[in-house]
């Protein structure tokens, strides 16, 4: 069979050899085949050459293991920086998008149907930090490997009335007054997302209620300063994990400022050799840039491959159809006998935060959420052809439901000319003779463009569905969301 080397990073894996040899007492001098290339051996030692061969490929297929562990802390400190670089928000202020968001705003899976609000705490420089919640905000606080620290809302302690929610730092054991929900952060850095529904169109009550969140510190109790409140309005915003060797600098930012648990021990080891340390500057010869960088873009095909193509036993959420569950991992991130890594990063390449609430099948209350990325054949979502979901008639959603597009790489809604990503039962959709509706995805307007999501020719897509108050018939599958299927 004739061999064909093929360049991966700073690899040469070599597809069509022969199977390696294996290691013997016959094999001390010469040149082994290996799944990495070629290896030199002298006396049965790799050669001077060959020991430089191995380190660089040791450090590059650690490098592609880190980028895939640190996707959820990545995605976190990418949004933070964002929103300080580019609407203002600092920590403990309250960055408010007062309006439906729309594609200007790049973040992961961004929700064009509900008004939200972030705040962002460090409770390394300010110590335990007090989040008043209004009542009629649902959301979660995040620590920043995304996992839940508290909920707001009915699934939370507040059971929907609104509190004053404590957050305690890492280690913490000093006092906790009373008339606070105390609850203790893993993590320095934390998210507070809380969302606000619009009823009959009433944009406004929804912003206000978000606006009367505050938060401040509990050394500042007494007299809490005000909460700046920053609104975006229309102004862009591009929270996107960087590609290539930026990544790292988020990496290193964001690995410095919190605690190493006992569960990432040896990822912080296997990224030392590649100058990442906390505790250290982030500066890497330039050996270590070029692993580092040929590492993120193998990283981020891995991590896109386990999100858009995932392999795990509960992906599957309509058997039979391409539709996913979204949200595929405990939100702990913990298993039986391991961390979900897979489930992690099935989940948190595209999207981010993770509550509760997600998961809980009580009929009515929160939201549930399936994406897909492939059409009826299996063939993936393509921009440049054109598409129709059925939504059967009956949708079981209390509250609305509501399907948005979004792209490939960015994993943010499609931006196009039309700056619409997707359309929801809020929206005047034309219905047929039964109730149910047929919305039309592609690059051509159709006859009837009130059902239609443009989409961009030469990129891919893929749709997140979202029931919000899922009722029964969602939970018990009587209802169900054929495929999307390609028309052209």
């Amino acid at each position: 069979m004739r061999k064909l080397a093929i360049a991966v990073g700073v690899t040469s894996i070599l597809v069509g050899a022969t199977a390696p040899r294996s290691f013997g007492a016959d094999i001390l001098t010469g040149r082994i085949e290996t799944h990495v290339g070629p290896v030199e051996l002298r006396g049965g030692y790799p050669s001077n050459k060959s020991v430089e061969k191995l380190y660089d490929e040791l450090d590059f297929q650690r490098a592609t293991q880190a980028y895939i562990w640190a996707t959820p802390l990545v995605s976190m400190e990418a949004l933070v920086q964002a929103n300080k670089r580019d609407w203002g928000v600092d920590y403990n202020d309250v960055g408010l998008v007062d309006g439906y968001t729309t594609p200007a705003v790049g973040a992961l899976t961004g929700n064009n149907t509900t008004i939200y609000a972030a705040v962002f705490t460090d409770l390394q420089r300010d110590g335990p930090v007090v989040i008043d919640s209004p009542v009629g905000v649902y959301g979660v606080i995040d620590d920043f490997w995304q996992r839940p620290v508290v909920e707001v809302g009915p699934f939370g302690p507040d059971k929907g009335k609104g509190g004053k929610f404590l957050l305690l730092p890492p280690g913490y054991d000093g006092p906790v007054p009373d008339g606070y929900l105390a609850t203790k952060s893993k993590t320095n850095q934390t998210m507070f997302i809380g969302r606000a529904f619009v009823n009959d169109g009433d944009i406004k009550t929804a912003v206000d209620t978000l606006a009367r969140i505050k938060a401040y510190p509990l050394s500042k109790a007494g007299n809490p300063p005000e909460t700046r409140i920053v609104r975006a309005g229309e102004r862009p915003l591009d929270s996107i994990p960087p590609k290539g060797f930026d990544y790292w600098k988020l990496v290193a930012d964001a690995l410095d400022k919190e605690p190493v648990e006992d569960r990432d021990r040896f990822f912080h080891a296997m990224l030392k050799p590649l100058g990442i340390e906390k505790g250290k500057t982030f500066e890497p010869d330039a050996r270590q840039k070029r692993i580092l960088t040929a590492a993120a873009d193998v990283g981020f095909l891995m991590a896109q491959t386990l999100s858009m193509a995932p392999r795990l036993e509960n992906a599957s959420s309509y058997p039979g159809t391409h539709w996913e569950w979204v949200l595929t991992l405990d939100p702990s991130q913990e298993a039986l006998a391991y961390t979900q890594l897979d489930e992690r990063t099935d989940y948190t390449f595209e999207a981010i935060t993770v509550a509760e609430g997600m998961i809980k099948k009580i009929p009515g209350v929160g939201s549930q959420y399936m994406s897909a990325a492939k059409d009826k054949t299996g063939a993936w979502l393509n921009g440049g052809r054109n598409y129709t979901l059925h939504v059967p008639a009956d949708v079981p959603a209390k509250e609305f439901w509501a399907v948005t597009l979004y792209d490939v790489m960015t994993r943010s809604m499609i931006k196009t000319e039309t700056m619409k990503a997707g359309v929801s039962s809020q929206d005047k959709l034309k219905e047929n003779a039964d109730g149910s509706v047929d919305i039309h995805f592609g690059p051509k307007v159709p006859k009837d463009d009130v059902n239609w999501v443009r989409t961009i020719p030469g990129r891919g897509w893929f749709a997140y569905f979202r029931w919000y108050g899922p009722t029964e018939k969602f939970f018990d599958k009587s209802w169900t969301l054929p495929d999307i299927d390609r028309k052209g």
